[in-house]
């Protein structure tokens, strides 16, 4: 197959996507603004939802994977250093999760905003499973050093999680410079450890 070609496609299907979204693009306006006809996508692609995954699925599974070790290297550390080094840690974590993004910026563009009727419409709560999980056994390991911390419950968890992460994600909703989006997460992580600190007795 003729990679000059593919890689007309993708970049019709990525303009085509960004301007209307999944829902409304069409494999017809892709292939007219690839210089090629829609039976020549069906080549390369069996299907719209084909194409865009193809131009979200690297970045996007890299991310939510690199972000599940990041958790699980957390994991393997003693319980106090935990306590003394949770929010060093995340801070240095979130500088290279919000950098890794904007390195592909428009793959996460696309998930973010115009993937709707794809498999990435919730690709947000895939991340939130993984913080909900990591964040009750924060609680139980706090907990294991005479913390008496309340009970936090996964809804609960999931709302301020969400919030946190759905206001990460808000920095390539509104297309911020990489700069401001990174003083933005900054602040949004120290509001948000604050308000965990309190919420679970340990300030």
């Amino acid at each position: 197959m003729d990679e000059s070609t593919q890689n007309r496609i993708l970049d019709a299907g990525k303009s085509e996507f960004l301007e209307k979204g999944f829902k409304n693009a069409s494999l017809r306006s892709i292939a007219q603004k690839a210089g090629v006809t829609t039976g020549a996508i069906y080549g390369y692609y069996p299907d719209k939802e084909a194409l865009f995954g193809a131009l979200v699925e690297g970045p996007a599974k890299y991310l939510r994977d690199w972000y599940t070790l990041v958790q699980r290297e957390f994991e393997q550390y003693p319980v106090k250093y935990k306590e003394e080094q949770m929010h060093d840690y995340t801070s240095r974590a979130l500088d290279e999760f919000v950098n890794y993004i904007y390195d592909h910026f428009d793959a996460f563009k696309l998930v973010v905003c115009h993937s709707a009727g794809t498999e990435y419409e919730y690709y947000i709560d895939s991340l939130l499973e993984i913080e909900i999980e990591h964040t009750q056994r924060f609680i139980s390991a706090m907990r294991s050093l005479g913390h008496e911390i309340p009970v936090v419950e996964d809804e609960m968890n999931h709302i301020l999680s969400g919030a946190f992460y759905y206001g990460i994600f808000e920095t390539v909703a509104h297309d911020m410079p990489r700069e401001r989006a990174l003083e933005y997460v900054r602040i949004l992580n120290k509001f948000y450890s604050a308000g965990w600190d309190t919420i679970l007795g340990l300030n």
